[in-house]
């Protein structure tokens, strides 16, 4: 079984692959529609036109799904906050590598600071967990690629993230996993039976529930957050219209354990269990422990 249970219909990944042939050899394949375009059909590849145009297309694409991410989240926060569920939030990412800060009750105070990333293990470099922070999350959002399954997705975001908690000892609670392609067409949701391709934005995000502390050589694998030990993950999941018999189809737990080589070494091994069942498992490469 793999991390999440969705996949991308195999008919749609089928058309990337002649997709890319036909707009990388597009000089050769078609000279006349790009003549017809004012483009040399010669200078296309030869004088880094494509290349260009793909570059420029990117960074466009880069700025708006950063937008598009910081937006969703703060959309979320702001209905949390009309319907009293939380006390406050405020974005902070032009002064804090935290994204937003959350103020989830008053009097006690209980904060909750988010970090919004992208769905790609590669990109996950997150910051200290604020120190005025009871729950540090990460939003994972996925802009739409359809080149690597979902699950792919999860399993790098989690190694990254595990790798983050136990070599730089920077402890993250929570992973909410979302992609605007989750329950379309494109992407049906098995956890919406009868509704899979009709949700689209208004499914739920994935909740990943990392360990309850940083695991070390006195307290090897310390225990999993639950629903019950945080506050945010529910929030998200009741506004989300989640009953709480269904809960646990779309919460997942992510059991850390690190252990000593007997050259000094440390490797880490990671389970992320579904349902009480394990849906992924693996074991890192050695690393040297800090001093």
């Amino acid at each position: 079984m793999a991390t999440l249970p969705c996949h991308h219909e195999e008919r749609i990944v089928r058309q990337v692959s002649p997709t890319v042939n036909l707009l990388v050899n597009m000089d050769e394949l078609h000279p006349e529609v790009l003549r017809q375009h004012g483009i040399e059909p010669y200078d296309y590849r030869h004088g880094l036109v494509f290349r260009s145009a793909v570059e420029q297309i990117r960074g466009r694409f880069i700025a708006s799904s950063t937008n598009n991410r910081q937006a969703l989240v703060a959309d979320i926060l702001e209905n949390l906050a009309r319907r009293d569920w939380i006390a406050d939030y405020q974005p902070t990412s032009t002064n804090s590598r935290c994204d937003f800060s959350v103020v989830v009750e008053r009097e006690p105070d209980y904060f909750a600071a988010i970090e919004v990333k992208g769905g790609e293990g590669n990109s996950i470099n997150i910051s200290e967990p604020p120190v005025w922070a009871r729950e540090f999350a990460v939003w994972c959002h996925l802009d739409g690629a359809i080149v690597n399954q979902p699950a792919h997705g999860a399993h790098s975001i989690i190694n990254r993230l595990t790798n983050e908690l136990t070599q730089r000892e920077k402890s993250v609670d929570i992973v909410f996993f979302k992609d605007v392609l989750c329950g379309t067409r494109t992407r049906p949701c098995p956890k919406y039976p009868g509704r899979e391709e009709e949700l689209g934005l208004l499914t739920a995000p994935d909740v990943f529930l990392l360990p309850q502390r940083i695991p070390s050589l006195a307290e090897p694998e310390p225990p999993a957050h639950t629903l019950d030990t945080l506050k945010l993950p529910k929030l998200i999941l009741d506004l989300f219209g989640i009953a709480p018999h269904d809960r646990p189809k779309h919460v997942w737990q992510v059991y850390v354990k690190v252990f000593a080589m007997p050259d000094g070494r440390m490797r880490r091994q990671v389970r992320i269990l579904h349902q009480d069942e394990i849906v992924d498992e693996s074991i890192s490469r050695p690393w040297t422990p800090r001093n």
